[in-house]
């Protein structure tokens, strides 16, 4: 077992289509846009919650519990403006409504055989391993201003349909 941190490894990519959530294609994750160097490092949200549903019966002092729904909160990405609109890469991705897939690489693209590890600015490579949410971006707003900050935004995405939480990248 080798544990990892995400700090510089973790590939983010917004792609406007994909065929199989569960076995995103090389092309379809490289024509989306890499948002990496843009999100801060504590920026990325990708909740799963769960909901209990009451188990109990009458014969019992227990209060059981079976599972229930899951999902239904927003996702969100905290990124960097850039001062130029020519390279202001995330705020131009990630306009209200927009509509697509959120690709997550934890362990970074191009992961070793050996290490299981990658690189933000890898090369989507065919079974590396990846999550992929549809989604649609509810909204995108400027962050209050702060003494020493750079000028962030915070996109909330709502989370379309159920993830690809254990996809594998296809040819």
């Amino acid at each position: 077992m080798a544990r990892y941190g995400t700090t510089g490894r973790i590939a983010i990519y917004f792609a406007p289509t994909i065929a199989s959530m569960a076995a995103p294609k090389v092309s379809e994750i490289s024509a989306g846009v890499n948002l990496s160097d843009y999100v801060t490092r504590d920026g990325l949200k990708t909740p799963s919650s769960g909901n209990t549903i009451d188990a109990a019966d009458i014969g019992s002092r227990f209060n059981k519990t079976a599972p229930g729904t899951y999902g239904g909160d927003a996702a969100e990405i905290t990124a960097h403006r850039d001062s130029k609109s020519t390279t202001d890469l995330a705020w131009s991705t990630l306009p209200q409504d927009a509509i697509g897939f959120l690709i997550v690489a934890r362990q970074g693209f191009a992961q070793s055989v050996t290490t299981g590890l990658g690189t933000k600015a890898g090369t989507p490579t065919v079974a590396d391993r990846c999550e992929v949410y549809p989604v649609t971006v509810i909204s995108r707003a400027a962050n209050d201003t702060g003494d020493n900050e750079t000028s962030k935004f915070t996109a909330s995405l709502a989370i379309t349909g159920e993830p690809a939480q254990d996809a594998v990248v296809a040819t």
